[in-house]
């Protein structure tokens, strides 16, 4: 026979499986979009995701504009063989704004070698319309990942050294911080900010970017990262583009080899 405590507890699974049922369904009657934790972070709608800090954060992706050959994600990077390229990011679940950080991985010299000036060949807010990047550390970028390396945490993905090209000495970075941005989805990206260089990336160069997100949550506090995907990082696969010598830069050229063909002449015949 039952004991009266026995038969008296209360069904406790069952009731909080009806109360989590009740509040999804009220969530969806108020056109509320419902959430799902990943064990790291929050899920937010497609391409977005809650990071450690309570910040949603969208995986960026590049993308090549203007003069430069349309160039396609191949799994590992997203490579062009135009030096210096026109490009921009978007943005997965994109429109998405933050403070837009851009990044150029370049194969580490002694001394690094000059910092990239980005010129915005689209209107970006707040952003002059042109900037010089900053090395970021006296050291090169030789383990771990970049948001480490940088002090860009928590972001998401976080890009480790072993996703990029293998180079002697690691990578020089160089940072610009170009304020607060808005990247486009995919369909619509050329109508986010552009990017040029003024000058060509040593080859096997990259450039990423980091999109900083303001916390969303009110119990949590601090900044979260959306990074660049591995496969979506502008891979710079080209030496610097050669300049085609003007029509008058050629003609001085034949009068200084005519020049030196006629002492030439003379010499023999001395």
């Amino acid at each position: 026979m039952m004991s009266s405590s026995t038969r008296s507890r209360p069904a406790r699974p069952l009731a909080t499986a009806l109360l989590a049922g009740a509040a999804a369904l009220a969530l969806l009657a108020s056109g509320g979009t419902a959430q799902a934790h990943n064990g790291n972070g929050w899920n937010w709608g497609q391409g977005q995701q809650w990071g450690q800090s309570g910040s949603k954060t969208s995986t960026l992706h590049s993308f090549c504009a203007g003069s430069t050959p349309a160039c396609t994600d191949n799994g590992i990077n997203t490579p062009t063989t135009t030096n210096p390229p026109e490009f921009g990011f978007w943005a997965s679940g994109g429109p998405t704004s933050g403070d837009l950080i851009l990044a150029f991985l370049t194969p580490e010299t002694t001394p690094p070698s000059a910092a990239p000036t980005i010129g915005i060949t689209q209107a970006a807010k707040g952003t002059p319309s042109s900037i010089t990047t900053t090395l970021a550390k006296p050291f090169a970028w030789t383990r771990r990942d970049l948001a480490s390396y940088l002090g860009y945490t928590p972001a998401h993905p976080n890009n480790p050294i072993g996703a990029f090209k293998s180079v002697s000495g690691g990578y020089d970075v160089y940072v610009a911080d170009l304020g607060s941005q808005t990247l486009q989805s995919q369909a619509q990206a050329t109508n986010g900010p552009l990017f040029s260089l003024s000058a060509a990336l040593p080859e096997y160069s990259y450039a990423v970017a980091f999109l900083a997100s303001t916390p969303l949550s009110n119990c949590q506090s601090g900044t979260a990262y959306g990074a660049t995907a591995n496969s979506g990082a502008l891979y710079i696969d080209g030496k610097p583009s050669t300049p085609v010598p003007e029509p008058g830069s050629l003609a001085l050229l034949g009068t200084a080899l005519a020049v030196l063909g006629l002492a030439a002449r003379r010499k023999r015949r001395a």
